[in-house]
């Protein structure tokens, strides 16, 4: 699946941020200044995004910084690496394929869900590492992985979510794709402690688009005004077709809908593939994280870099301002 330099499966660009319809994502006119894409300018695809007080911590596809590089900012602009998340990887597990890393606090501990090559079926799966600080180390110590599908040619993309009663679910892909099949995403619910799957799983979106070519992965879901908005990634990860669309439920469960027929973020002349991204809240509204190629070093160095864009949700519709190196305002970080 990885063809010369690409160490993940997708990458994906957009920059900005995402202001919320009802007056809750318009910035002040007071506002901090702008800032320039691309926000992290080295390789660190798949990005996952955790807000621990008043830093976001960035976590990324295996690299050159480890199998889970972890950045950290006060702003969303500003990235510092931090280091290697998991150094030791789990028992069931091979070295070298480590992807998209997401993260979500569960009783005052940190839970990485990730994808690793498994070795007893040699399929990637779903795997959960624990660590007591949001930089990690993250430990798997675990014999088989949390989830593993490989008659279904595996599993990747692990997104974590709690729900606003506190329930925790876990999204992902099926490989598919990898293995001449269709791919899907899936929701279930995780046990209270977060390293257990419970209940039956639900298939909650499938590519039934013209722009939806090879694959749909890489989801993310958010909530605004008692609704849920799920952001995913389709299209050919290694040029301009990749993308990210918007569905929309009244549940985890679905029944979900897709709010558009193109791509709500897509290349353009400055950012190539932008996709596998994250909302994430900041006090001016959300703001949408996410990678993306050079358009004439697609493939190659600097690889995917990690861009931000505005989300706009108005009148049941959601767009993504798309890539744009020079932005008028960055987010609006409330400070204690």
């Amino acid at each position: 699946m990885t063809p010369p330099f690409r160490p993940s499966r997708r990458a994906a660009l957009a920059g900005g941020a995402l202001a919320l319809a009802g007056g809750a994502g318009i910035a002040p006119a007071h506002a901090q200044a702008g800032y320039q894409n691309p926000v992290i300018a080295a390789n660190h695809p798949d990005p996952g995004i955790l807000r621990v007080g008043q830093r976001y911590y960035l976590y990324s596809t295996a690299g050159s910084a480890g199998n889970m590089p972890v950045q950290v900012s006060p702003d969303l602009v500003h990235w510092r690496l931090v280091g290697d998340g998991q150094p030791v990887i789990a028992p069931w597990s091979m070295s070298g394929r480590h992807w998209a890393p997401e993260v979500i606090e569960v009783d005052g501990r940190y839970h990485a869900y990730y994808t690793a090559r498994e070795r007893a079926t040699d399929r990637q799966s779903i795997g959960v590492a624990v660590a007591d600080v949001p930089e990690g180390p993250f430990v798997d110590a675990a014999s088989a992985p949390l989830l593993s599908t490989p008659e279904e040619g595996g599993c990747i993309d692990a997104s974590p979510f709690r729900d606003e009663d506190g329930t925790l679910w876990l999204l992902w892909k099926n490989d598919g794709n990898a293995a001449d099949q269709d791919s899907f995403l899936f929701a279930q619910r995780l046990a209270a402690d977060g390293l257990s799957l419970e209940g039956e799983r639900t298939r909650v979106l499938e590519r039934d688009q013209e722009w939806e070519i090879y694959t749909i992965e890489g989801p993310a879901i958010i909530t605004h005004e008692g609704r849920y908005y799920l952001f995913y990634s389709a299209g050919e990860y290694w040029n301009e077709s990749y993308g990210v669309g918007v569905a929309v439920a009244d549940s985890v469960e679905g029944p979900w809908v897709k709010l558009s027929d193109q791509p709500v973020l897509a290349a353009n002349e400055v950012a190539a593939g932008p996709g596998h991204g994250m909302p994430v809240r900041a006090a001016d509204g959300i703001w949408y994280v996410y990678h993306a190629w050079e358009p004439d070093h697609i493939g190659q160095d600097p690889g995917r870099q990690i861009w931000l864009s505005p989300v706009t949700v108005e009148d049941g519709a959601v767009s993504i301002a798309g890539p744009a190196v020079d932005n008028p305002r960055r987010p609006e970080i409330q400070r204690p």
